[in-house]
């Protein structure tokens, strides 16, 4: 996490501190008895609060964690071309149908794959998207580019290219753990004026563990300021105008069958 302020990014200290208001625990100081900044649950808490909070921001569509643009260079060809070659990436490096390679690897904070695009390395030419198939990867022989991409066991699988390739990714990043000991105060989460929510969320997770009869008010404490936060997203997507995509085979965007293609 930031240690400074960016923004409206809540400080860490101050979504506590109002979590220690909302279970009573100021009633001596500021610093609370029980929900303190240095306990060692306190955090356990917060991070528990962060990951239900993103998890349900990004299943309403807010892109605010979403990495763009994103890289992975030099994949080498497949090795063989036996059409029953996949390659693969994952978070232990390149794997090229016969030998895994310790680089490129899957982003560290990657969640999901969203988009991909490719592109023959070095070439200084233009991404070319990616389709995903619907009933997993076509069985052909590797050619000059990979093609096509599916996620599956928590990796990018494709099938094989003959030359080196880069890869384009759009994914869902995961927000970076606060670690035990971090000073709160010098802490900045960056889910913009997300204070309410995260405090509402460590209040559920300190009620729930206790068994308190108080837990269901908390646990819709959070979601009121979670929907809260998603609505300001829909109408500021009511200020884009949109169209249906038009239907077209080709690019992998829909099933292009009545043009005899399996994109």
């Amino acid at each position: 996490m930031p240690d400074v302020q960016i923004g409206s990014y809540p400080i860490a200290s101050d979504v506590l501190q109002l979590a220690r208001a909302g279970v009573n625990d100021m009633l001596k100081s500021t610093a609370g008895s029980i929900l303190t900044d240095t306990a060692a649950f306190t955090t356990v808490y917060l991070n528990a609060a962060i990951r239900r909070t993103q998890r349900y921001l990004a299943n309403n569509g807010i892109t605010s964690n979403i990495r763009d643009n994103v890289i992975l260079s030099n994949l080498s060809p497949a090795v063989g071309s036996d059409p029953s070659i996949q390659v693969y990436v994952d978070q232990n490096g390149y794997f090229d149908g016969a030998n895994n390679n310790p680089n490129p690897k899957l982003p560290a904070d990657l969640i999901l794959m969203l988009e991909m695009w490719e592109r023959q390395s070095g070439s200084g030419a233009q991404f070319i998207y990616m389709p995903q198939p619907q009933e997993g990867l076509e069985s052909r022989i590797p050619g000059s580019y990979f093609g096509q991409w599916e996620w599956r066991e928590d990796r990018i699988n494709m099938t094989g290219s003959t030359a080196t390739e880069d890869l384009r990714c759009r994914y869902e990043a995961s927000l970076a753990r606060i670690a035990a000991g971090a000073d709160m105060a010098k802490t900045s989460i960056p889910i913009r004026d997300g204070e309410d929510v995260l405090a509402a969320g460590v209040v559920y997770q300190y009620a729930r563990t206790r068994g308190s009869t108080l837990r269901q008010e908390a646990k819709q404490w959070w979601q009121d300021e979670a929907d809260e936060l998603v609505n300001r997203w829909v109408r500021r997507d009511q200020r884009i105008g949109y169209r249906p995509r038009g239907y077209r085979a080709g690019a992998g965007r829909i099933d292009g069958g009545l043009m005899g293609t399996t994109k």
